[in-house]
Formats: structure tokens, C-alpha cells, sequence
């Protein structure tokens, strides 16, 4: 409520569909896509609870959840923690099934790979994992992913987003060449810029004006314009248009 009441105070569109991106665009409005990170605001309470509360979310705006986060819950494994349920549990099923009705983009940020394999394998739509980037070239950071473990969310239609975090990269040529690592991997159709640029960790962009030179430094890499376009927000756009109309 709290994340709508300021989009709401700063005459920001709440992004529920992809017309909504569109609308907003044409507007000259920022657009606010509410997500909720970890489901562990569903599972305080019986388990007959659980739609009623991601549909209150669903209401208020929100149009993802990230099934974990940084602690184990009923619903999956951590990247990070041993596992408790060996992937997706019997309630963590009917949680993904709960936001396929209604329309929720399932992120899988934080999910350990057993996880993220089992949620695909159920969800009707595909998911993303809205933070993180490829191991190995950089650092074998435990919050990163194979190249396997991404390529079972994008082999589905899913999104990869590459996390604008300093957990990696220390300068916006790092994150630029992560990106393209991902792009050479999953493809460019499956990846786009990523959430939690906070500071947590220092980000890698410090204003958001500094996307024109995260657009210059792609297309020094060898994109071209549409496939700069896509990374750059049509291939989230694509994502919730699928997932939430």
C-alpha cells in the first residue's frame, strides 16, 4: 500500500498490464510495476488464506511475487541456505497456481536451482528471475546462476534481469559486459535490466539519467537498436504482457 500511495503522490502510473507501460509512456509518466519480494507475507496464516492474500496484493497492484528471500519459507529453497523442501514444496504449487489465475509474473530471484526447475515445470506462464547474473567470470557469488540454471527459466520464455549491483560489477563497463554475457548465453530475447538497484550493495548506475550511456555502451558491444531496445525494457514489457495482460 505504502509503494502505491507514493506512486499515487508523484502522479506515477501503477504498471497492472503491458497498455499500462504504453499509456505511461505516451503520458510522460513514470511507471511504478509493484512486485513483492519474498511470499513470506502469504504464509502467515492457514493455508486456506493463501489466495485470498495474493488476491488483496493482485488488488492493491502488485503483479509479481518472489517466491523466497533470504529465508526459508513453506514455499521453496534458497540459493543460499541448505534446502528444506527440495525444491518446490505442495504449497509453494499452489502458490504458483494461485498468481497463474490471477495474472502474477512468478520471480524466482533467490530460488535455489531445484526450485526454479520444479516452479517452471508447473507454472502455466513464463517466470523470470528479476536480479542476478551468470557465475564464473567474476565471481562465484552464491546469489548468482549457471548458465544452466538460467537457461531453465529462458529455454520456457522466462526473463533473466542482470542485477545493477556492485556484488559484481564495480563499473558500468563490468555490468555492460554481463549483460552481453547473458545476451550470448540466453539469448537477447530473455534478457533485461534487472531489480535491486539499492544499496544493498553499491550500484553499478548511480541516477537512472545513466541509462543513455548504458544504451552507448551496448551498442559498442555489437547490439543493434532493437536489440538494445529489448534488453532495455520491450522484453520486460513482452514478459508482462504475457503474464498479466
Amino acid at each position: 500500500d505504502a509503494i502505491v500511495d507514493v506512486a499515487r503522490a508523484t502522479d506515477s502510473r501503477i504498471i497492472r498490464c503491458a497498455h499500462d507501460v504504453e499509456r505511461a509512456h505516451a503520458d510522460g509518466r513514470t511507471g511504478v510495476f509493484v512486485t513483492c519480494e519474498g511470499a513470506d507475507f502469504v504464509e502467515d496464516g492457514p493455508d486456506a488464506d493463501v489466495f485470498d492474500r495474493v488476491a488483496d496484493a493482485h488488488a492493491t497492484g502488485a503483479r509479481s511475487i518472489t517466491l523466497v528471500h533470504y529465508r526459508q519459507n513453506r514455499y521453496g529453497d534458497l540459493q543460499t541456505e541448505p534446502p528444506l523442501h527440495h525444491g518446490l514444496s505442495q504449497a509453494g504449487r499452489e502458490l504458483v497456481a494461485t498468481m497463474n489465475d490471477l495474472g502474477m509474473i512468478v520471480d524466482l530471484a533467490h530460488a535455489s536451482l531445484e526450485t526454479t526447475a520444479d516452479a517452471v515445470a508447473v507454472s502455466r506462464d513464463p517466470v523470470m528471475i528479476s536480479h542476478t547474473h551468470l557465475s564464473g567470470a567474476r565471481s562465484d557469488h552464491p546469489r548468482l546462476v549457471s548458465d544452466d540454471h538460467a537457461r531453465v527459466v529462458t529455454d520456457a520464455g522466462g526473463l533473466i534481469g542482470a542485477w545493477p549491483s556492485g556484488v559484481v560489477s564495480e563499473t558500468l563497463e563490468d555490468f555492460i559486459d554481463e549483460i552481453v554475457r547473458l545476451v550470448d548465453v540466453v539469448g537477447v530475447g530473455h534478457v533485461a535490466i534487472g531489480t535491486d538497484l539499492d544499496a544493498n550493495f553499491r550500484p553499478v548506475l548511480n541516477e537512472y539519467r545513466q541509462f543513455d550511456d548504458l544504451d552507448a555502451g551496448l551498442a559498442a558491444r555489437g547490439l543493434v537498436a532493437g536489440e538494445i531496445d529489448q534488453v532495455l525494457g520491450g522484453n520486460a514489457v513482452d514478459l508482462i504482457r504475457a503474464v498479466c495482460g
